[in-house]
């Protein structure tokens, strides 16, 4: 071997043990460290290793995320604090086991895409800051009693903050915003927590195709106002106070076009003003609307009442109700315009009792009760103010009917399944 090709030999050996020690001390670095040797605006790809520290964050930056990479804290510190700084974005992070992920104060123009936690007492809190956007967060909150977790995603005195196509699940409550303004929150989910979303002191609310399922209440609304609740899937919030939207001391509310289903109320309100109810499915709750000191300037228009206990009840206060279905109507169309021809009065006694014992469902049918429902149908003929409806439909909305229809197919192509099946194996039990 010549004496440059030795040369050359020792350069190349030279040169990958170099490498491998530089990689090795840069995989050593703390997180902290990496952070801050990433010049200002650059981008910071962590290694596929596990991470037990916190760090803190005060310049533009994006940290993206190995396919292995675990970040947890070792101490009750979130694994990252973003603070007094704009254009952060953290992209494909997996966190495990801490207080909290992240959190953001006085910060802007902040985006959090793609992050996985798990059994997490808390995972993301905003304060002070504006222009953030969460997306594609999945979060798992850790076991027990909902008083012994933390908030899935919190956001305190913020504005202009979108959360987008997220999923949290066993938390207190999965998204909370508190002293917000113009907060946009869509494509959710919030299954097994207290609150699904819960809003307090929020101006500007856009709520819209979110799902929220087996919590305490989906929506909890209080002292709020300028909301548009809308294409929401609201079902399956049973416990014994149990409701799909709480409206408490809300205002300019819009609640348009989502469907509840199987809950305790499906909307219940107390000092709720200037709401427009409309468009809505209300199937197999118990109650489907609850009014407590209502204002007279809301309106229940356009709704369909189906396979409910109690449609709508107040105590008494007054809210304008037109134009909604109601499948225990049983008035006549003569003129064939799309109307009944007489006052739909949502009135009901023994309804009210069993909303108040349960146990009471078992006498549904019995003669005692059909005698009830009958003498309240003679005394409502002369209502004609309270829970009033002028304008029952005699059909569905078309939504509905989709619904309905789509189910009903489904039922009778496994109806045709079962019976050919049934035919085969009676055949094969004769041969």
């Amino acid at each position: 071997m010549g004496d440059t090709s030795l040369r050359r030999l020792h350069f190349w050996i030279a040169f990958f043990a170099t490498l491998f020690l530089f990689t090795l001390s840069a995989s050593a670095d703390t997180l902290q460290q990496q952070i801050d040797k990433t010049p200002v605006g650059g981008t910071l790809t962590l290694f596929d290793r596990e991470y037990m520290e916190t760090a803190v964050i005060k310049k533009p930056i994006t940290i993206i995320g190995g396919e292995e990479t675990l970040l947890m804290s070792d101490s009750d510190k979130p694994v990252f604090t973003i603070k007094n700084a704009e254009n952060v974005t953290l992209k494909g992070l997996h966190f495990l086991q801490s207080n909290a992920a992240v959190v953001v104060k006085n910060s802007s123009k902040i985006q959090l895409d793609k992050l996985e936690m798990i059994q997490m007492f808390s995972g993301v809190q905003v304060y002070d800051s504006k222009d953030v956007t969460i997306k594609g967060l999945t979060l798992k909150g850790i076991d027990g009693q909902f008083a012994s977790k933390g908030y899935g995603l919190a956001v305190f005195k913020s504005s202009n903050v979108t959360l987008d196509h997220n999923n949290v699940t066993s938390v207190q409550d999965a998204y909370y915003l508190e002293h917000t303004k113009d907060v946009t929150v869509t494509n959710n989910i919030a299954t097994d927590s207290r609150y699904g979303l819960h809003f307090m002191y929020a101006d500007g609310i856009k709520a819209e195709h979110n799902t929220l399922k087996r919590n305490v209440t989906g929506i909890m609304l209080m002292l709020a106002k300028n909301a548009s609740l809308r294409y929401n899937d609201i079902s399956l919030q049973w416990d014994w106070n149990s409701s799909g939207f709480t409206l408490y001391n809300a205002e300019n509310i819009v609640a348009e076009n989502n469907v509840f289903s199987g809950n305790r109320t499906g909307i219940l309100s107390q000092t709720l003003k200037n709401a427009q109810i409309q468009h809505n499915i209300f199937s197999s709750n118990q109650t489907a609307i609850e009014f407590t000191a209502a204002d007279k300037n809301n309106t229940v228009t356009n709704n369909d009442f189906v396979g409910n206990i109690l449609n709508i009840r107040s105590d008494g206060s007054d809210s304008r109700i037109d134009k909604n279905y109601y499948d225990d109507y049983d008035g006549n169309d003569i003129d064939d315009n799309g109307v009944g021809d007489t006052n739909y009065v949502a009135l009901q006694s023994f309804g009210q009792w069993m909303v108040r014992e349960p146990a009471y469902q078992y006498f549904i049918e019995s003669p005692a009760v059909i005698m009830l429902n009958q003498m309240d149908k003679q005394t409502n003929r002369v209502e004609t103010n309270q829970l009033v409806d002028s304008t029952p439909m005699m059909e569905p909305t078309n939504a509905f009917h989709k619904e309905y229809a789509f189910h009903l197919w489904s039922f009778l192509i496994g109806l045709i399944m079962l019976t050919g099946a049934i035919f085969l194996w009676r055949k094969g039990v004769k041969q």
